[in-house]
């Protein structure tokens, strides 16, 4: 007669304050792997994941995954730290600066009672 569907959702908390998001997008460099949350940079050639030594070049953080050769990034708002991936070399220690010239805030997650990292950080876990 009827199925019953059981579904769960995981909260994905990437967004971490009321400060406005704006987002822009731009041509991914010919080979180049742009991930989902991943500071970019402009390059010659178009955008790609930010490295250690092109921090000066960065334009925001990729919002999503490349559709076709173009990459969705935001060029402001105020994001937690822990959801960022981060490539080799880059650090948060690095990138919070770089990022605030962008209006692009960086803010770690303070774990909440119940959550599996308060339980850690309290040693019940």
């Amino acid at each position: 007669m009827f199925d019953i569907n059981v579904a769960t959702q995981t909260p994905d908390n990437f967004i971490a304050g009321p400060f406005p998001i704006a987002t822009d997008f731009g041509k991914v460099a010919t080979s180049a792997k742009v991930r989902r949350r991943t500071p970019v940079v402009q390059g010659a050639n178009g955008i790609t994941e930010a490295a250690a030594n092109t921090l000066d070049k960065l334009v925001g953080i990729s919002a999503a995954e490349p559709s076709g050769d173009e990459v969705i990034y935001y060029l402001t708002g105020e994001f937690f730290t822990q959801a960022l991936h981060l490539p080799e070399g880059v650090t948060p220690e690095l990138l919070k600066p770089a990022l605030r010239k962008l209006s692009i805030f960086l803010r770690d997650r303070v774990p909440q009672e119940g959550d599996p990292e308060a339980d850690t950080a309290n040693g019940n876990g």
